[in-house]
């Protein structure tokens, strides 16, 4: 089956030493664009779903593409709802299908997203689908209108203790990195991530991980990171690569080439992010 857990495909990339390209899904524009370019490659994939970035599209209508697109592609896909401390809208996701939940407590005080983390991984664990955390925050913000989330890197200490308690089966570590786009390229702690990296044992996740440099790419996944996040680089990007597609064959079309201009912009941005990371022909 097509549709996958998280885990096995982040335990799989660190055995294999890549990163899962975790991209944004919800759309059709972005679903079909992407998954296009996975199958290509034959690389594995994540479609996440952020509440918070397209808060226009409702969860029912989101999450069922997004599944649907995993249940019938020819690579391994796995799908899920990201960044909420909302247990409702988690397990109304678990029941749309998703094959993975992300319980984001970095704003909580400790106690709190232990707490909570472990009531979600409860839930989860009896539906067979997997749980990510966050310790620590990773800064910044992927939507404009928002205040940036400000940075707390992570404690290796704390990450023992956090995952014992919890049972979550991946974890988001800040490190260096944030949410949407860098002024200036970020100085990312690699000897933090491989701490973290030998004292438990289950994948590590990157947060903010467009728009960096080949070579902080390779770094990261050498220090142990198994799946990297990239939206807010390349959707700054969409209007005016759309906007030249467009201008160059009709300045008027109408909706439906949009569309077309649209996927084939995400299919390119993910060939590209697919070898970046190491995933081309792994799966």
């Amino acid at each position: 089956m097509s549709h996958v857990r998280i885990d096995v495909l982040q335990r799989a990339a660190r055995r294999g030493g890549y990163a899962i390209p975790h991209l944004l899904g919800g759309t059709t524009e972005l679903v079909v664009g992407q998954l296009r370019a996975a199958e290509q490659l034959r690389s594995p994939l994540a479609f996440g779903f952020a509440p918070e970035v397209l808060p226009m599209i409702p969860l029912e209508i989101a999450l069922p593409v997004t599944v649907s697109a995993a249940e019938h592609a020819a690579v391994p896909v796995a799908t899920q709802l990201e960044h909420t401390a909302d247990f409702e809208m988690i397990v109304r996701a678990i029941r749309l299908g998703v094959s993975s939940v992300m319980f984001d407590g970095s704003q909580l005080p400790y106690e709190e997203n232990v707490a909570g983390t472990a009531e979600v991984v409860r839930v989860a664990n009896a539906f067979g689908v997997a749980v990510e955390a966050e310790l620590g925050a990773v800064g910044g913000s992927a939507v404009r209108t928002q205040a940036p989330v400000e940075a707390l890197l992570t404690e290796p200490e704390a990450v023992v203790d956090f995952v014992a308690r919890t049972g979550v089966h991946s974890l988001a570590v800040s490190f260096g990195n944030a949410h949407g786009t860098y002024a200036t390229l970020p100085e990312l702690d690699y000897d933090r991530v491989r701490e973290i990296c030998s004292l438990v044992d289950i994948p590590i996740v990157m947060h903010g991980g467009s728009g960096l440099t080949a070579e902080q790419y390779r770094h990261s996944i050498e220090a142990g990171i198994s799946d990297i996040h990239c939206y807010t680089a390349i959707a700054v990007r969409a209007w005016d690569d759309v906007g030249n597609r467009i201008s160059a064959l009709d300045d008027t079309p109408p909706y439906h080439e949009i569309v077309g201009h649209t996927v084939d912009f995400f299919c390119e941005n993910a060939l590209r992010i697919i070898e970046i990371l190491g995933s081309r022909r792994t799966c």
